[in-house]
């Protein structure tokens, strides 16, 4: 009877050893951010002159990983606002969707946001690159 439980936790951790699921490590999920976000700031190109304008917030003294909420945070009204303004909306939304997926695997519970200041949509795109490239080099 000893043996047959032995052998049943002993079945059970090589199985959970060697077939658990392990989140990749920030920097990969990182990476896999980046060309979203490119594609998206490509394809906001085609959007109307009226959501170029468009201002979002940017994080203040962004500087961890857990910043990566407040991005996304203002991504979610731009989903919204691009369905009136662009035959692209579908496929921008799909990036932004993406991107969100992403920063979720990425966190754990939600942080509290402090902006600093609003820039235009383009301009928050290109801050979103940078400061995603900037982990990327702090995590290696």
């Amino acid at each position: 009877m000893n043996k047959v439980l032995l052998l049943s936790c002993l079945a059970l951790t090589v199985l959970f050893a060697s077939g658990a699921p392990t989140l990749p490590p920030p920097t990969t999920l990182l990476q896999y951010l980046i060309p979203d976000l490119i594609e998206v700031q490509k394809k906001l190109n085609d959007v109307s002159e009226r959501m170029k304008r468009y201002e979002l917030y940017i994080p203040s003294n962004a500087s961890s990983i857990a910043d990566l909420q407040c991005f996304t945070k203002e991504l979610n009204p731009v989903a919204e606002a691009l369905k009136y303004e662009s035959r692209e909306a579908p496929d921008i939304q799909d990036h932004i969707s993406n991107i969100n997926l992403t920063v979720n695997n990425l966190m754990g519970s939600e942080i509290q946001c402090h902006y600093a200041a609003k820039i235009k949509i383009a301009g928050f795109f290109q801050e979103f690159i940078t400061f995603c490239q900037r982990l990327i080099q702090l995590t290696r």
